[in-house]
C-alpha cells in the first residue's frame, strides 16, 4: 500500500463492504477465505452485525446519503439473513 493513492472519500464504503464480506462469510453465505468453504458461526455474525449496527447509530447525521443508505441497507440485510439462518438452525 506504500505507492498507492487511496481516495479518502472510498474509505468509508471500503471499510463497510469489508466488515460485510466478513459478516456474510460468518452466515455461510460465502465461502470462508482461508479455506474456501462455506462456514457458519451465527455467534461471530451476530457480533459482527452489531459491530455494523453500532457504527451506524454512532455516525448518525454525520454520514453523506450515500455512505447512509450503504450502511442502513448492509445492516437490514444482514440482520434479516441472520435472522433466516437462526430460524433455519432452530427447525
Amino acid at each position: 500500500m506504500a505507492n498507492s493513492k487511496i481516495n479518502p472519500n472510498e474509505l468509508f464504503p471500503l471499510l463497510v463492504n469489508q466488515l460485510s464480506a466478513g459478516a456474510w462469510s460468518q452466515l455461510g453465505k460465502t465461502p470462508n477465505p482461508i479455506t474456501g468453504k462455506p462456514e457458519k458461526n451465527l455467534e461471530a455474525a451476530a457480533v459482527s452485525i452489531g459491530i455494523l449496527e453500532t457504527l451506524l447509530f454512532k455516525t448518525a447525521g454525520n454520514l453523506n446519503r450515500q455512505e447512509d443508505v450503504l450502511l442502513s441497507d448492509k445492516v437490514r440485510e444482514l440482520k434479516l439473513s441472520l435472522v433466516e439462518e437462526s430460524n433455519k438452525r432452530s427447525v
